[in-house]
């Protein structure tokens, strides 16, 4: 009897020490299970996060894509409006900048663009094509150092604003659109409205608006920069003007 005692002693005894191995066992088997589920899930998160930075990209794709239309129709509708219905028009996408004084765009001779074509937005001058290849176009643009261009100035009052002030001479330079020639009693301000106004380009074009301007005693004239109507830099779209053969 005091050996089976004994021995239910030591059961107990080995059950006590068992009882703690597999519980433990359990409670990893449960963890290693939590921990496997874990792993999946996060490897799921990040298939539906790679598939959700996708469609996001795709969407920005198209959104970007629905806006330059946008901004296309847009430049076309405001050429429509602006532009000397008598004249032709080619549409052009700018391909790049040169040194800030040149755009190349994605037209050129094929499409009946020629050297001395007029560059436009509107009724703005953006400049004037100086070469013109089978499929591209280089353009200089006012800020260029070898643009000379005569000009007059419209005053900018509301009441006065079809008054020629004087006329001038704007040329590129490294700090920007200078207007020289301004006559010291012109009546010109800061303000007023450039308009390109030479053989070269053969019409009324806006420029843009005065800006710095100032007097040297030592002469008779005024000197300023011309404050362009559009950023050279954001251009995306522009016009070209070509001789209608037709």
């Amino acid at each position: 009897l005091n050996s089976l005692g004994t021995l239910k002693g030591v059961k107990s005894a080995v059950s006590y020490v068992l009882g703690p191995i597999y519980t433990t066992s359990s409670n990893l088997a449960i963890s290693l299970r939590d921990f496997f589920s874990t792993v999946v899930n996060i490897s799921d998160f990040r298939e539906e996060y790679n598939e959700m930075k996708l469609q996001i990209a795709e969407y920005e794709a198209d959104n970007l894509e629905y806006q330059l239309l946008l901004d296309e129709n847009s430049d076309l509708k405001g050429q429509l409006d602006l532009g000397n219905r008598d004249d032709k028009y080619i549409f052009a996408k700018v391909l790049d900048h040169i040194e800030s004084e040149y755009l190349i765009v994605n037209q050129g001779s094929r499409e009946g663009i020629e050297k001395g074509d007029i560059a436009v937005i509107g009724n703005t001058f953006l400049g004037i094509v100086i070469e013109s290849g089978q499929y591209t176009s280089k353009i200089r643009l006012p800020i260029s150092k070898s643009n000379f261009l005569e000009a007059y100035i419209l005053s900018s009052d509301e009441e006065d604003s079809q008054r020629i002030l004087g006329r001038a001479v704007i040329n590129g330079s490294s700090d920007g659109i200078r207007i020289e020639n301004i006559g010291m009693n012109s009546g010109v301000e800061n303000g007023d409205t450039v308009v390109v106004n030479d053989s070269k380009v053969g019409e009324n074009l806006i420029v843009g608006t005065v800006v710095g301007l100032s007097e040297d005693p030592a002469t008779t004239t005024k000197t300023g920069y011309v404050s362009p109507a559009v950023d050279y830099y954001d251009l995306t779209n522009l016009f070209i003007r070509i001789e209608d053969v037709d």
